[in-house]
């Protein structure tokens, strides 16, 4: 009886272990984005999705490794997105997808993926019912690489308009911020998973980033697992500088964020975000 119990006990201990371990093996989803668009590089067009897309993205638990902005260019598009998907869990284009000329993504990401372009009857019917036509311009927009996957389910079990195109890792979306923002609120969370999450703290200091630089040396040395990052405020009377710590550990983050607060000159905090 004793042999067993004890038995039984290892073999919890075991499982335990290997599910710590387990969890700990996990890694953080990577992403890169790709930005499409002539109108971007010449500065005719601010680009706001890349911005979007990092912090939604984040708060996905996914990490965004790259973004790159290239020309409306069938082999550049090609080129960029062979490069991405082989680095990268997960790639998210942006623009060149629409009916004129310049919107050459499909043909790129389809090129990429050695695929033909191929009329789907689905963004067929859509484009018909859009455009109440059927001229080449407008079904532009329904030929997409032959093993494209169409993504329509929104996470309220709605349903999207136009779906998302995506091909193996390879996402596409539209340039039009309005339609991006959309597609990404109502199904981004469906088309991206990760097994992580990001806990962050913020302290703000009435201190220059030049004064604290002996106390954050000292906490990168104690919680090297932690991000820390200082952000200098010029011109703003209510703090001089930004520290943020971030872990995919909730608790690491805590601790990290407790020893900066015993660690910096007394009265030096303006704000910090101990009790979020």
């Amino acid at each position: 009886m004793i042999t067993r119990y004890v038995s039984r006990l290892i073999i919890r201990k075991l499982c335990h272990i290997r599910k710590i371990s387990t969890e700990t093996d996990k890694k953080i989803a990577s992403v890169g984005i790709i930005v499409i668009g002539d109108e971007i590089l010449r500065g005719e067009v601010q680009d706001t999705n890349s911005a979007f897309l990092a912090k939604e993205l984040h708060n996905l638990g996914i990490e965004l490794k790259k973004i790159t902005v290239i020309p409306d260019n069938v082999n550049t598009i090609s080129e960029e997105v062979i490069e991405f998907s082989k680095k990268y869990n997960y790639v998210l284009t942006t623009g060149g997808i629409g009916p004129t000329h310049d919107d050459v993504t499909f043909e790129g990401v389809a090129l990429a993926f050695k695929e033909p372009l191929v009329l789907h009857p689905d963004l067929k019917q859509i484009c018909i019912q859009f455009y109440k036509n059927e001229n080449p311009s407008s079904m532009k927009m329904a030929y997409i690489p032959k093993s494209s996957k169409l993504h329509y389910k929104t996470k309220s079990g709605g349903k999207l308009r136009y779906p998302n195109v995506s091909i193996q890792n390879v996402y596409m979306f539209p340039g039009i911020p309005e339609l991006l923002k959309k597609t990404i609120l109502e199904a981004g969370s469906l088309l991206f998973k990760s097994d992580k999450k990001f806990f962050s703290k913020c302290v703000y200091c009435n201190l220059p980033e030049y004064e604290i630089v002996t106390e954050l040396q000292q906490v990168v040395k104690e919680f090297p697992d932690v991000q820390c990052g200082c952000y200098p405020k010029l011109f703003d009377s209510s703090y001089k500088a930004k520290v943020t710590l971030e872990s995919c550990c909730e608790e690491l983050t805590r601790k990290a964020h407790a020893r900066l607060l015993e660690l910096l000159p007394a009265k030096s905090v303006v704000k910090d975000d101990t009790n979020d």
